[in-house]
């Protein structure tokens, strides 16, 4: 719990994979550690390389994540995290140490996949490049003339 950064409790509701990398949108349910939306992002090294993991779509799970290193989520989850599987009751151990919780900020990642930030470069790339079009058939055209 204490090398987690956020610790929350969430259903994955869709994944995205390029083959390297899986990401997760989460609903978070309950937060314990950390500063948690209602919905975030949760990324993992695919195919369990690295101590990547899978989540199961629909099923809701404690989740010990940390600052994204090798993913392009908001945090980056690990299968060498506690296992969770077990009968013994690791979610009150976490109320033991945090408490009950507190409910999620509203709002958060409205889709797995392209970031936001990505979206706005590729989107200015775009409008210059269209321009660039525009302002060379532009000048072939008064050229012509």
């Amino acid at each position: 719990m204490s090398v987690s950064s956020t610790v929350f409790l969430g259903t994955p509701t869709e994944k995205t994979s390029d083959g390297f990398e899986d990401t997760y949108l989460f609903d978070v349910i309950r937060v314990y550690k950390g500063d948690l939306a209602s919905v975030t992002t949760v990324g993992t090294l695919a195919n369990g390389n690295g101590c990547g993991t899978s989540y199961v779509l629909g099923t809701e799970r404690l989740m010990f994540v940390s600052a994204p290193y090798d993913v392009d989520a908001e945090h980056e989850g690990y299968g060498c995290e506690p296992y969770t599987g077990t009968d013994f009751d690791v979610q009150a151990a976490v109320e033991s140490v945090y408490g009950d919780g507190y409910a999620p900020r509203v709002g958060g990642t409205p889709s797995v996949g392209v970031s936001a930030d990505r979206s706005a470069v590729i989107g200015g790339v775009a409008a210059v490049a269209l321009l660039a079009v525009l302002g060379w058939f532009g000048w072939k055209r008064r050229r012509a003339q």
